[in-house]
This record gives structure tokens, sequence and C-alpha cells, in this order.
């Protein structure tokens, strides 16, 4: 069981737990978080969003032994749901017609996990 600070969310068993609104959220069902200031947006299947109080940077590191992947300062992808990368505009297109952008810093090591998961 992996604790994020303050004890506000937790994931076990494949599924992220939010302590305080005793949330639960199957990992897989999340398609993409993005980051507004302090806040994140949770992207769902179904077209479903949820807005949580926390910084992209504690999704980052609670998610890294996970199949997501941190595509821009803005941006954590499931590469689960991932359906192609354009690579001349830098964008990734997930499932449910969303977009994430990618980074010029961070292309090199997108490019690189996304060849291991292949």
């Amino acid at each position: 069981m992996e604790t994020s600070s303050q004890h506000f969310c937790e994931i076990s068993r494949e599924k992220i737990y939010f302590l305080r609104t005793k949330k639960i959220i199957p990992l897989h069902e999340i398609i993409m978080i993005q980051g507004d200031i302090n806040y994140s947006l949770i992207y769902l299947k179904g077209g479903r969003k949820t807005l949580v109080p926390r910084t992209l940077k504690l999704f980052e590191s609670l998610l890294e032994n996970y199949n997501f992947l941190r595509t821009h300062r803005g941006f954590i992808i499931n590469c689960d749901h991932l359906l192609r990368i354009d690579r001349l505009h830098e964008e990734a297109f997930l499932t449910n017609n969303l977009q994430a952008s990618i980074s010029r810093r961070r292309r090199a090591e997108v490019s690189k996990r996304l060849q291991l998961i292949a």
C-alpha cells in the first residue's frame, strides 16, 4: 500500500483511495490527469472527471510504479489508454478523444518508456 503526503490518498489493489472524500477509483479507469496550479483534473472512462485539490507532482510520485507517464508539466497519462503519438505536433492521443502534450524535454523519456512497454 502506497500512501501520499498527509494521508490524502493511497493505492491498494490497483485502486486509488481518496481518504477524506471516501472516493475509490480503479487505476484502469483513469485515462489522464491534467494539472492546473494546485489542482488536478482526473479524466476517467465514460467521460467522467474528478477535480482533486493536489498537485501533479504528488500523483507522479504515487503512480510511478504503475503504467502512468508524465509527458508534460501539465499531464500524466495512463499508457494503457494511449492510442497513438503524433511526433510532428508532439501530442499523445488517448481514448475518449483526449490529447496530452509531450514536452520537448520529456520527449526522449517518453519514447524510451513507450518502447519498453511495446
